[in-house]
Parts: C-alpha cells; sequence; structure tokens
C-alpha cells in the first residue's frame, strides 16, 4: 500500500492505463476534488482512467496569522505582492509531484498517459512540475494557476515537458487569483521557459472556481492527449 496520502479513484475498468493526479488548492483536501473522478468517468473514454487526489501537509500560513491548514507551500501576503515567496516550501511539494508519478509509472502506467493537473495553489504547483518534472509525461492541467517561483525554477528545470500539452483554464475576474496572475505564468512559460504546446484560455463572469464549461474545455484536452497515444 502506498505511503503517500491521497484519495484514490479506481478506473471504471480495471488494469487501469491512465492516471490523472490533482492537487487541490489551499485549505482543502484530496477530497475536495474527488467529485472529478465521478464527473469525468461518465464519459466512457475514461473508463480506464485512475484519479488521485494528493493530501496536503498542513502549514502555518503566514498570511493568515499563522493559522494552521493544508497548503503545498507558505503564503506570506495576499494579493499582488510577490516579494516574498516560499521556495522552499513549493520544492518539496515538487518533490511530492514526483514521488506520485514514479508511483504510476511504477504501478504499470505509461507516462504518456500521465496528468499532472490542480486547482489555484496546486494548479501553480502542476505548472511548475512542468518545469521541473525528470520524467516526460503526457501533459497538464491548471485552473485558476500562478506562478512567481520562476527564478527558483531556473535552478531546477529539467526540459523534460517543453512540448508536453498544458491546458490553463482562469476565470477574467477572479478575485483571488487575478487574471492577470494566470497571465503572467503562461507568459513565463511560454517566453521565459519555451513551452511550445501551452494552451491559455479565458472564462468571462468566472471568479474563483471552475465551471462546467471549463471542465468540459478540460476533459476534452485531456481526452485528445489519450487518443493519441
Amino acid at each position: 500500500m502506498s505511503t503517500l496520502s491521497a484519495v484514490r479513484v479506481a478506473a471504471k475498468a480495471e488494469p487501469a492505463q491512465q492516471a490523472m493526479i490533482i492537487f487541490h488548492g489551499l485549505g482543502d483536501s484530496g477530497s475536495g476534488w474527488s467529485f472529478l473522478a465521478e464527473y469525468i468517468q461518465r464519459d466512457l473514454a475514461f473508463s480506464k482512467t485512475r484519479f488521485i487526489f494528493p493530501n496536503a501537509p498542513t502549514l502555518s500560513i503566514v498570511a493568515n496569522g499563522n493559522y494552521p491548514m493544508p497548503a503545498w507551500f507558505n503564503i506570506y501576503s495576499w494579493g499582488e505582492d510577490r516579494s516574498r515567496v516560499d521556495n522552499a516550501g513549493l520544492m518539496d511539494s515538487l518533490k511530492t509531484v514526483e514521488r506520485f508519478v514514479t508511483e504510476q509509472v511504477t504501478s504499470g502506467i505509461r507516462p504518456e498517459n500521465i496528468i499532472v493537473g490542480g486547482f489555484s495553489q496546486g494548479a501553480a504547483l502542476a505548472l511548475a512540475s512542468a518545469v521541473t518534472l525528470p520524467i516526460k509525461i503526457g501533459g497538464f492541467v491548471a485552473f485558476s494557476g500562478f506562478g512567481g517561483f520562476e527564478d527558483a525554477l531556473e535552478l531546477q528545470k529539467k526540459n523534460m515537458n517543453l512540448d508536453s500539452p498544458i491546458f490553463h483554464g482562469h476565470g477574467d475576474i477572479d478575485p483571488i487569483v487575478s487574471f492577470s496572475k494566470g497571465k503572467d505564468v503562461y507568459k513565463q512559460l511560454t517566453q521565459r521557459f519555451k513551452f511550445s504546446n501551452f494552451t491559455f484560455n479565458s472564462y468571462p463572469g468566472l471568479e474563483h472556481g471552475t465551471s462546467p464549461e471549463e471542465l468540459g474545455d478540460a476533459i476534452e484536452f485531456v481526452k485528445n492527449i489519450y487518443l493519441s497515444q
């Protein structure tokens, strides 16, 4: 049995041939996103897809008065200020991403059939992992993601996923992770890190969350990856 903490949903038709690993946002847990498995598995194209929803460790969040909550890295201030970011915490969580990917490969899932994704802080982690993963995987899905860690990532980049498909969806009136933050991480990954297969989708009227339209676009994106194998 795996020692990695996560909510796991088996494929409808075993043995599984694909895996989606989805990282939750700040203050949430893997169970908070486990609905996505049932939502996606309604499509028969995903009958052989297993889902893994990792649980973040509990951290004392500085921006929340050191209140403890599940987090992939610390947050020092809210808003647009990026003068201080938790590079060390992010790097620790990037090792966790790699462990989950390696676990799936070891279990028999081909790397090209693995998708890493996330929401908000989990999306930031997923996007950063595109830079640092030493394994080329099928693709990445981010909902309301952000960056700000590029200098630290520069020292850890592996260039294994430069042409791996990336989907990033972002609401244009997101009050928590601003639309400009979403556009900025897209710019950083495509211009600074030279990712060549990055799709950024904006969703008018969407705040900090997902919508049926955004989820539908993401599902089609992943389906196209699986069908291309």
